[in-house]
């Protein structure tokens, strides 16, 4: 793990640009995450009933908009490669597909949760009564947002590819605000206007996210253009095809990973998975870094590997991950210092406050090696490498749930847990850096 040590030999030009990159990202993602809890908040001074069903569908519906999130990663790193090459032409062809693409998954999976709420509702979630009325409500409105968000994403690897992610953070932050201010306008009703309920907190946020697209739309004009004739269903196939591993990565990692990690952990007892859910907040706290500064790594890898320049590419990641490791270490000395004052302000429950505190410094401590894993993940995924690291993450994923559950039948503490999670990712970060280092001998990856 290479870090920016000797003063002399440091790139002050490529960490601006990588701070320039991900702050933005970071800071946008803040605000959405603190407006978030405000929307919530207002759910929940409807009903019980209501606070339950939103929430289900909510969680849901993003869960599967950050796997289809997927073909954003897609456009950015082929995007980022078509700038590197100067080829203006073919990154604008790029955007039509990627955007027409977008909208077509977007708008068939907005049509059957639309057709479909109900049974969706009752059958596969078991819900009922009014929580089943009030999430349905929701439902029906909220799917548009799949497609909304689609194309947002697709525009904001646009801003990334160009480096312009600060306008991500000012019209994200204006959207926010506006759906904070529909939300309370529409669920209340205020300003001469129906108490809407639940179909308010769903008609606020499709009208904040299409205001958003809206700026996008006409700010990203500047950058990037298509006309009818780039559109191909033949090129959107490939990149169907080429996204596929992405998708996959993205299902395993944030679906099907999270549901059967949190079915171990509900295992050890009520004390163990409330505590577990708890320290998760704040692990989510300190992946916020993480996530803007790969974005950034996964854009500038991919255009000096369009330039042919390697050793950049390698050097940008070496620097993400040098400029994470501050963030880390800020967050780290912050939460864990004051873990017990932080965890009294979500549970007022001792054994919880008691378990939690006492699992939380190795729990945030692991992290750090998810760091280091995914800036390597995105260098290579930027390369080529992504069939490779979908089969790698795979194996190792199902060594650690493998290992968890056992931990989990033995009746083991929740650390082994959280150990085993650290180990999967010191596993990942080896496979990683041994490709990397692999991969400089050779001139093309396997997958191209």
């Amino acid at each position: 793990m290479h870090l920016l040590t000797k003063r002399q030999n440091i790139d002050t030009k490529l960490i601006r640009e990588i701070n320039s990159t991900a702050i933005p990202l970071i800071l946008s993602t803040v605000t959405g995450t603190v407006m978030g809890m405000m929307d919530q908040a207002f759910v929940g001074h409807i009903s019980v009933y209501a606070y339950g069903g939103v929430g289900l569908v909510a969680s849901c519906i993003n869960s599967l908009i950050g796997v289809l999130g997927a073909f954003s990663i897609v456009f950015n790193i082929r995007g980022s490669h078509r700038r590197g090459e100067g080829d203006q032409g073919s990154l604008n062809r790029l955007f039509g597909n990627f955007l027409l693409l977008s909208l077509m998954a977007g708008m068939a999976l907005c049509l059957g949760f639309a057709l479909f709420s109900r049974p969706v509702l009752e059958l596969g979630f078991g819900l009922h009564g009014e929580t089943l009325t009030e999430a349905e409500n929701y439902l029906q409105i909220f799917s548009l947002t799949i497609p909304l968000n689609l194309l947002l994403f697709i525009y904001s690897s646009v801003f990334k590819i160009f480096r312009k992610t600060g306008i991500i953070f000012l019209v994200s932050l204006g959207a926010n605000l506006l759906n904070i201010l529909l939300d309370y306008v529409l669920i209340f009703g205020h300003l001469g206007l129906p108490e809407m309920g639940t179909r308010g907190a769903a008609l606020g946020t499709v009208t904040a996210l299409a205001v958003n697209l809206g700026f996008y739309a006409f700010l990203g004009k500047d950058y990037v253009r298509f006309s009818r004739k780039d559109l191909s269903l033949e090129k959107m196939k490939q990149i169907f095809q080429f996204s596929l591993p992405f998708l996959g990565q993205e299902t395993m990692e944030d679906i099907l990973f999270v549901v059967g990690l949190n079915g171990i952990v509900a295992r050890l007892g009520v004390t163990e998975l409330a505590a577990y859910n708890l320290i998760a907040q704040f692990t989510n706290l300190i992946l916020m870094p993480m996530f803007g500064y790969t974005a950034a790594n996964t854009s500038l890898v991919s255009e000096w590997a369009g330039k042919g320049d390697r050793k950049q590419a390698d050097k940008a990641g070496r620097y993400t991950f040098g400029l994470l490791c501050i963030w880390f270490a800020v967050f780290y000395v912050i939460l864990v210092l004051g873990r017990e004052e932080f965890i009294r302000l979500i549970s007022p429950d001792t054994e919880v406050i008691t378990l939690a505190a006492a699992c939380m410094p190795l729990a945030l401590l692991i992290q750090l090696l998810n760091y280091y894993g995914n800036v390597w993940k995105s260098s290579l995924q930027s390369l080529g490498w992504q069939n490779w690291t979908l089969r790698t993450a795979f194996i190792i994923n199902l060594l650690v749930l493998g290992f968890m559950g056992a931990a989990a039948w033995s009746k083991g503490k929740i650390l082994w847990i959280y150990l085993i999670q650290g180990l999967g990712y010191l596993g990942l970060s080896l496979a990683y850096t041994w490709k990397k280092q692999r991969r400089n001998q050779n001139a093309l990856p396997e997958d191209e």
